[in-house]
């Protein structure tokens, strides 16, 4: 059985997995990961159980901060301590 695309999403409503694309997922809706239930952009603390909601998904595509691979990190990492190095042969 398939979902009615005509949903009203209201404050509170549960969700396994985040906000609802079709609702506008985490562009209009914040999500409490504790208890699953999803709120307004403007409310910061769910209303049931007091925890810092989810303002910004997890997945790389939509979070671009996420998006550095292992071996990038790794090169970053190395380039910082190789400047750190001259820096304090400088000194």
């Amino acid at each position: 059985m398939t979902k009615p695309k005509n949903i009203e999403y209201k404050n509170g409503m549960k969700f396994d997995n985040g906000p609802p694309m079709r609702s506008g997922a985490y562009k209009n809706w914040n999500w409490c990961k504790s208890c699953t239930s999803i709120w307004e952009k403007r409310i910061v603390r769910c209303g049931d159980c007091n925890q810092i909601t989810r303002g910004k998904p997890k997945c790389r595509k939509a979070n671009p901060s996420n998006s550095r691979t292992r071996k990038e990190r790794e090169a970053y990492r190395a380039r910082v301590i190789r400047d750190l190095n001259e820096w304090e042969s400088k000194r």
